[in-house]
This record gives C-alpha cells, structure tokens and sequence, in this order.
C-alpha cells in the first residue's frame, strides 16, 4: 500500500501540473479534473501557496451576491532549473524559471578538445548556481547523439567529432543536484510537447542544425526505442552509392537536406555562404544560387518527410532552425514534392509545422527535462 508521503506527493504533482496547464483555474476546477475532495485541493494548495510555488489572483464574483473566485497561477520564479545545449558550433548554458523563460545565459565558444569545452560548460554551471535566486532543480543536459543511457557517456556524436566522451561525469564534477540528459532531437520534442500550446499528442520534431535527428511523441509520451536510439533518421539512406556521410556510411538524409549539405551545395555552384541562414536570407533577396539550393533542399526534406510519414503515421512533422526560419520558402516547395511521393492517404490530416523555438528548442527541452522530472516524479514540496 502506498504511504501517505507518497500518497501527498503524487496528489502535490497532480494539482501542479493542472495548474500549469491551465494558468487561472479555480479549486473547483481542480476538484473537478482531479476527482479528488474540495476539501483535500483546498488543502493542498494552502501548502503550494505557504511553499511558494503557487500564487493567488481574486477574480470578478461570478453573480452579484457571490463570493469572488480565485485564480491559481504556478509562481514561476519560485523554482529554477539549469539547461545545456552543446552542438558543435557553441554551447549555451541557462538558467530558467519554471515556465521556461531564461533569466541568465552564459555561451561557451566550440572547442575540438572535447575535455577542454566540458571544462567550460563545468564552470558556467557553477556560475549559473551562484547567480541563483532560488531552488535550483537540477541540470538538464542536450548533446546531438547517441548517449549511454545509465550513465551520460557520449558514445558517438559524429558532427562534434566525439567518441566514448564521459560528458555527464564531466559535467557533474563537484556539483550536488540532480543530473538528466537525452540527444537534442528528443529533448526539441520534448520542448514543443511541454511548451507549445494547444499540445499535440503524435508528432514527429525534425531538427536541421548540424546534421538531422528526429524526436518522436507518440501518445503523449517520448518515444526512445528499446537502446535509446530512436531517431535518427539523419542516418537513412537516402540515395543508393551517394554522398560520404560523417558516420562512415553513403547517402545518408542529412548530407542531402541539413544545414552542412545545404551550405555546401551553394559554395558549389558558386557561393560564397558560411550557414543556412544566410542562404535563405540571400534567396528573399532574389539571389537565384540561393533559390535554386531552397528548391534542391526542400525537394530532399521532402524525400525524408515521405519516409517518416509511411513508418510512424503522425498528426504533424515539426521543424526548427533554417527551415522554420524560412518556412514561407520552403513550405509549398515541400508540399509539392511530398504529393508528388505519396498518395493523399498517407498525407490525409498530416500537418507540417515550423516550430515557435526555431534554434532554441533543443535547450528549451534541456530545461524541459529537468521541469518534466519535477511536476510528474517528485512531490513540488520534497
């Protein structure tokens, strides 16, 4: 039989995530969802309010003679939680509230010594907790590839050139919070899952930045495969006998529609142009190189889109960085090649959708983990 600890915490969760999900509800309304007494919301959130993680805000009485409602608001300062993005350009490190929003950033420049930028990030956690205003809940960390689950070790991240990298135990080092980490295309999922509103509940989020991965919400909940490995559809293969991948193999989709393929095949016929967002940025202008790449690209996302479509059958296929940016670019371009590869029934309701964080989903999701951790598997006040 569950003890009333556990009992107390579990009821804590419930309520903080029905507020959470819906700023200004009524303790009615949450008796209501929750199937639990008005007596025992009321006495839950009396001790949310006494612990600081809730506010209350009196509302318009709902008839002339009656008593005036209040709303229930999470406090989002009342809590904090530390986020890590390495990908191989930099490294960001935040530290963010409990709806996401960051209140200090600390960038860390790419280093090719992978113990000496692990170094870097190190201290600007320390930094990060000095700086602190509140209870921090832990750190979450985002590294674009494939992680020993049990213990953080990089196994392979072939656009940072890293092999067998103790990153977690690195990053950890002397610091007394709670560590959690997942690869940056599962950790965007999970950002737009956790963030976005209103929440789709099957959905597939595509991140373009440094080669393509993929995170896949499936019912509600993060999809990971039976190693963890799930996703990386930047490793399909694509074109029989094509272009040399960075992990060994040939005709990967990430050498044909990424960020690098994308660059790349500009400088080809001509460039220059150091990133995706400047190519996009030359083709509003009418430079014809850079709308002959967009078409090419989206011609070659498309090609991945139709894969993903026939093998997971989701409601929407969500895009981040140069994509979303450029989304009025490339999204009739997809659209059309996508109809061009399948048949209406594979594509019937399917949604493409760039996402709101664009660049920043991957570290959003970093946070996102740590938040995730909090509401669902801890009671707010233990």
């Amino acid at each position: 039989m569950p003890s009333k600890a556990f009992l107390r915490q579990a009821n804590e969760s419930l309520v903080m995530n029905l507020i959470r999900e819906n700023p200004g509800i009524s303790r009615l309304e949450i008796a209501n969802h929750s199937k639990l007494s008005p007596t025992a919301i009321t006495m839950i959130t009396a001790r949310l309010v006494r612990g600081g993680l809730l506010r209350e805000e009196k509302l318009p009485p709902t008839t002339q003679l009656g008593r005036r409602p209040t709303a229930l608001y999470v406090e989002a300062k009342s809590r904090l939680a530390i986020g890590v993005e390495i990908n191989p350009f930099d490294a960001q490190v935040v530290l963010a509230e409990l709806n996401g929003r960051t209140v200090e950033e600390i960038d860390v420049p790419a280093n090719t010594d992978a113990d000496a930028m692990l170094a870097e990030i190190h201290g600007a956690i320390l930094q990060l907790i000095e700086k602190s205003h509140a209870p921090i809940l832990g750190v979450g960390v985002s590294v674009p590839g494939i992680l020993e689950p049990s213990t953080g070790k990089v196994i392979a991240a072939t656009n940072l050139h890293w092999r067998n990298i103790e990153a977690i135990a690195a990053l950890r080092r002397g610091i007394d919070l709670p560590f959690y980490y997942d690869n940056n295309s599962n950790l965007s999922a999970l950002a737009e899952w956790w963030f976005a509103a209103p929440r789709l509940s099957n959905f597939v989020f595509v991140t373009f930045r440094g080669g393509i991965g993929a995170g896949v919400i499936a019912g509600g909940h993060l999809q990971e495969g039976a190693s963890r490995r799930m996703g990386e559809f930047g490793h399909m293969t694509v074109e029989i006998d094509g272009r040399q991948c960075l992990c060994g193999s040939q005709g990967c989709w990430e050498e044909y529609a990424s960020d690098r393929a994308m660059v790349r095949a500009y400088n080809e016929l001509g460039g220059p142009a150091d990133n995706a967002p400047e190519i996009v940025r030359l083709a509003r202008q009418g430079d014809a190189t850079a709308l002959r790449v967009i078409e090419q690209t989206a011609d070659s996302i498309a090609l991945g889109f139709g894969n993903i479509v026939v093998a997971l059958n989701p409601e929407a296929i969500i895009v981040d960085d140069f994509v979303a940016a450029g989304w009025d670019l490339f999204e009739p371009l997809i659209w059309k090649n996508l109809r061009g590869r399948r048949q209406e029934l594979w594509l019937a309701g399917l949604r493409l959708v760039p996402s709101e964080h664009a660049s920043d989903s991957s570290r959003l999701g970093a946070v996102a983990l740590v938040l995730s951790k909090y509401f669902r598997e801890s009671g707010p006040l233990g």
